[in-house]
């Protein structure tokens, strides 16, 4: 076993050998023994399995139901009284307002571009007598 399978062993299947396959186990533990990088490589994740270890809230075991129906009653509390906030996000991202916006914001584009754009907006110029017509964006080459 080399050094990048056995980092690629010990990021799947953690730094307890128990969990790995014997033979994977048995070449983990003898490149342990003759590599300092293999060495290196278990020791950093055995310190951040611990730092995770004890980031974990400890909970005795007769308060753990205490813990879940608080957590519970919290999230209906959240859910029964939304903030401003939470209510104006939910009224603008949901799907029929936000193809109603579309809708609107499109039918104001087609008709501004009708009124812009319409040939039919001729003036005569009084001077000379010719004939004056508006042009759209579409009539523009880019």
């Amino acid at each position: 076993m080399d050094d990048k399978t056995f980092e690629t062993l010990l990021d799947r299947l953690g730094s307890n050998f128990a969990d790995w396959p014997p033979d994977s186990a048995r070449s983990a533990k003898k490149l342990l023994a003759h590599s300092q990088q293999a060495r290196v490589s278990f020791d950093t994740l055995r310190h951040i399995e611990a730092m995770i270890g004890s980031s974990r809230p400890r909970v005795a075991p007769f308060q753990a139901d205490k813990v879940v129906q608080r957590a519970l009653l919290e999230i209906v509390r959240r859910e029964a009284h939304p903030t401003l906030i939470q209510r104006l996000r939910f009224l603008l991202l949901a799907p029929v307002p936000r193809a109603a916006l579309a809708v609107t914001i499109a039918g104001i584009g087609f008709a501004v571009g009708l009124v812009i754009g319409n040939p039919s907006n001729a003036s005569t110029d009084n001077t000379n007598g010719s004939l004056m017509m508006t042009a759209s964006a579409d009539d523009v080459l880019f």
